[in-house]
């Protein structure tokens, strides 16, 4: 009976959240929380604050009051974290087998020194650290240039050749090369209207007057017409008098050439370059690599991530983090500019998993996956291992049901794993942010991704946006399920999650009504979540 009471109440849940919510926000209203909303509103609840929070500090009042967790062990995957964070230094986990600086892997886990987490985008001797990368779409679009540089790749497998097409379409480098090819093709039309000037008037200085007066004789050509009438539009532009040469407009075409070139050859230079040839030098088989150093200049990313899952509650300073009882593992495979590589995202997981994380949190992500299958694989053994992974939707406006956005929580066999959660952004008033992806079937829920106020390098806090910071909102509360109820697994949380959520009407939405755009429906919701969670365990008692 209690179990049946136990499923009333899920089924409730939606119902009764909406009776809750008997008003909608005006456009008005809307309009001013953008820049009128309170510093910590995703901590906050609409029925209460007026504002699509998840509820955590009601839970803390009303659920969490009196009662202690378990520490929770959480990975932040990111670019790195200011682990001297005033807010965040008492929080960072620490290795304790692992004796510091005397150089050996006491512990004997693959990893020198690992006091605090791990670096994977750094030489073993600490020298080298990357912190500038390139577009996997790029790298991708290098590697495929040189591989099929002597194939016709008509020729090629059609899995092949979808995929290449697909890096074509997404790389940067691939554009810049058609929009080169575009430039030159220009060039050769206004060659051809000098061409046709010389011809036309054989004995005559050619103005600007002289392109205005003449209709061209080559109306079939209607690239060549276009060229035609962008000269004439750059002299109106340019105010030239229309006693200068015509000739004086040609200068336009060598001055692009030369630009697309420059642009091109200058993308392809830092394409080509492999930043972690350094990280890998000397390498034996099956050796691990990296180093310890975990805060950098451009480590503000992932602070702000740690400080929203877990900065100090309580303590007075700069602002409260949802869970506590945590202590956060920075693990460094992001950098800010430039996509993350598979290799380091996969032993980053399984480097959490190992060193006894529980949750994880990665707010990063790309639209090309050329190792995959060792994420997949990574995933996979964190799912055996009962670890939650919590990840960001990304923030490309895209279906990701359509346009997958790595990494994926679909294995290759289309199997979704159990134990991933991805997160698309909301605004204060509940609705989709535009930067956000989504996904009926590929987006789980949403969080608050608007201006999320939380921590930044050399004690500083600030408000981010992004997917990158709805990531860490859910990350934080699931994090505070498997600490004041460790009895549930990474399964049973995510259902938890998905079940409590917060449903905003669709005729209080705009044109993308959440119901439309993730599995869920909703808004992560920490009080709804941590009530079900106490009534699940009650009665399993």
């Amino acid at each position: 009976m209690k179990k049946l009471l136990g499923l009333f109440g899920v089924f409730m849940l939606p119902l009764c959240l909406n009776a809750q919510q008997n008003r909608g926000l005006t456009d008005a209203k809307k309009k001013d929380l953008f820049t009128h909303h309170p510093q910590n509103w995703h901590m906050l609840s609409f029925e209460k604050d007026s504002v699509y929070g998840i509820g955590a500090n009601k839970a803390y009042t009303e659920i969490l009051k009196g009662k202690t967790g378990k520490k929770v062990i959480v990975a932040v995957i990111d670019a790195g974290v200011d682990i001297d964070h005033e807010d965040l230094k008492s929080i960072i986990w620490t290795n304790k087998k692992e004796i510091p600086g005397n150089g050996i892997d006491d512990d004997h886990n693959g990893y020198i020194d690992d006091i605090h987490g791990w670096n994977f985008l750094g030489s073993a001797d600490g020298k080298t650290n990357i912190e500038f990368s390139t577009s996997e779409d790029d790298r991708e679009y290098v590697r495929l240039s040189k591989l099929y540089e002597h194939t016709d790749t008509a020729t090629l497998k059609a899995a092949d050749k979808k995929y290449f097409n697909l890096v074509k379409r997404k790389s940067a480098l691939a554009q810049s090369q058609r929009s080169l090819a575009g430039v030159q093709n220009l060039a050769v039309k206004i060659d051809s209207i000098d061409r046709y000037f010389k011809k036309t008037f054989p004995n005559k200085v050619v103005t600007i007057q002289t392109l205005y007066d003449t209709k061209p004789e080559f109306e079939k050509d209607k690239e060549l017409i276009l060229m035609f009438e962008l000269l004439k539009m750059r002299a109106q532009a340019s105010k030239y008098s229309a006693d200068l040469p015509v000739n004086v407009l040609y200068k336009i075409a060598p001055f692009m050439v030369n630009s697309a070139e420059a642009n091109l050859q200058s993308q392809f230079v830092s394409s080509s370059k492999d930043g972690r040839a350094v990280v890998m030098a000397g390498l034996k088989p099956a050796q691990n690599w990296g180093n310890n150093q975990l805060s950098f200049k451009n480590s503000d990313h992932g602070t702000h991530v740690a400080g929203a899952i877990a900065a100090v509650r309580g303590n007075g300073i700069g602002m409260d983090g949802i869970a506590d009882n945590v202590e956060i593992m920075p693990i460094r495979v992001v950098v800010p500019q430039g996509d993350e590589y598979d290799e380091d995202v996969a032993k980053a997981i399984r480097y959490a998993v190992d060193n006894g994380a529980t949750v994880i949190n990665m707010s990063f992500g790309k639209r090309i996956s050329p190792k995959k299958q060792l994420v997949d694989d990574a995933i996979k053994y964190a799912e055996k291992k009962d670890v939650l992974i919590v990840r960001g939707a990304g923030n490309f406006t895209e279906d990701t049901d359509q346009y997958v956005f790595y990494p994926s929580q679909f294995y290759a066999n289309g199997k979704k794993a159990s134990n991933v959660i991805t997160v698309g952004a909301i605004s204060p008033f509940g609705e989709i942010m535009g930067f956000s992806n989504y996904g009926k079937k590929s987006v789980d829920l949403f969080a608050p991704g608007f201006d999320v106020y939380s921590t930044g390098i050399g004690n500083t806090y600030s408000g981010m946006h992004g997917t990158s910071m709805a990531s860490p909102v859910v990350c934080g509360v699931a994090t505070l399920l498997r600490s004041y109820y460790p009895q549930l697994s990474a399964a049973e949380v995510k259902n938890i999650l998905m079940q409590t959520v917060t449903i905003v009407p669709e005729e209080w939405q705009g044109k993308q009504k959440l119901q439309n755009i993730s599995v869920s429906g909703g808004i992560v919701n920490a009080y709804q979540a941590l009530k079900l969670a106490a009534q699940q365990s009650q009665s399993s008692k």
